[in-house]
């Protein structure tokens, strides 16, 4: 070889980081392509996984929630152990009756009716006391003084107690004369 000249046999340093930057540059130039529209296209499935999930998770605006079901006692019936006779209002007739009571307010009701029955039998007398011969001989006349009872013994209940779930009265023995 001759002093000063350079061997042909293979490329120079200086041709070779040439032949390197133009690899880099072409496969930068996919990296650069390639890499965001992979990120784009993650993003976007998902975008679209969120939009398919996200409405059974959240509540529908404007859709209110279901509250829960009440608990519920079973059905209890009480009978008042009284007789009630009371003068009518507007007569010289008096009336008779046994009553007895429904409830599915459970044990704190059936305790209450329990403990408060004097103030119970004081309500349902007056109750009797403002009733009318007319009223009580009127089509629906006894279901009006069974709605009438019912709510003055859920008042004295409240009252009394704070509570008030008697659902239901029934005359169990109805006499008129």
């Amino acid at each position: 070889m001759i002093p000063g000249t350079v061997a042909r046999t293979g490329a120079t340093m200086a041709e070779k980081a040439e032949a390197a930057e133009a690899k880099a540059g072409e496969k930068g130039l996919v990296g650069k392509v390639l890499g965001p529209l992979v990120l784009i296209i993650a993003a976007a499935a998902a975008g679209a996984g969120g939009a398919y999930v996200m409405p059974m998770l959240a509540p529908q605006p404007g859709a209110t929630p279901k509250p829960p079901a009440p608990k519920i006692a079973p059905l209890e019936y009480i009978e008042i152990d009284n007789s009630f006779t009371s003068n009518l209002r507007d007569t010289g007739r008096f009336v008779q009756i046994r009553v007895a009571i429904s409830t599915q307010g459970g044990t704190p009701v059936v305790e209450a009716v329990d403990r408060h029955r004097v103030a119970i039998i004081s309500a349902v007398l007056g109750v009797l006391a403002e009733t009318g011969e007319a009223e009580l001989n009127a089509p629906g006349g006894r279901e009006e003084l069974t709605r009438k009872m019912r709510i003055a013994i859920n008042d004295v209940l409240q009252r009394k107690s704070g509570v008030a779930g008697i659902d239901d009265v029934f005359l169990t023995s109805f006499v008129l004369q």
